[in-house]
């Protein structure tokens, strides 16, 4: 994984957080519901300020929103109000940015089912999406945010 991953999670059901960011006319990002509500993965090259306007954008639908941006050398996280890390993260976020944030140590707190998102994003299998996802919005709802289909039993990106 040589380019950082990026993930929101919200605890909101996929389809309602979908109308609300086709209202808003915000994306791209692929939608996957998850148990616990939806893990939104932006397009791979996005940077941590876009990133940031994207889970902000989910706040504003009335719904906490945790964003998490990860690479082999560390991990930063926010939910709006408080922010941390591990590892060295400082690359992933810019180092002014990195300020802003005022991070502390510690982990993202994820559920159990986002947290096997994550690790299917790790393994590449959401490349499919991610990679093909529009590099702006504005675009009809079937493009900009496509929800990836979750099987029951099985793997929500396999």
């Amino acid at each position: 994984m040589s380019v950082p991953r990026t993930l929101i999670w919200t605890p909101a059901p996929t389809a309602e957080l979908q109308l609300n960011l086709h209202r808003a006319v915000v994306g791209p990002a692929a939608l996957v519901p998850v148990t616990s509500g939806t893990v939104l993965l932006p397009r791979r090259q996005i940077g941590f300020p876009a990133a940031l306007r994207l889970a902000e954008q989910v706040r504003r639908t009335g719904v906490p929103a945790l964003l998490v941006r990860w690479s082999p050398a560390g991990e930063v996280w926010t939910d709006g109000e408080a922010a941390g890390y591990t590892g060295a993260p400082r690359r992933l976020v810019g180092l002014v940015r990195w300020w802003r944030l005022d991070a502390r140590p510690g982990a993202a707190d994820l559920p159990g089912d986002v947290t096997e998102v994550r690790a299917l994003v790790d393994e590449g299998r959401a490349d499919a999406w991610v990679t093909n996802l529009p590099s702006g919005a504005g675009l009809p709802i079937n493009t900009v945010l496509p929800v990836v289909p979750v099987t029951q039993g099985g793997s929500p990106l396999a």
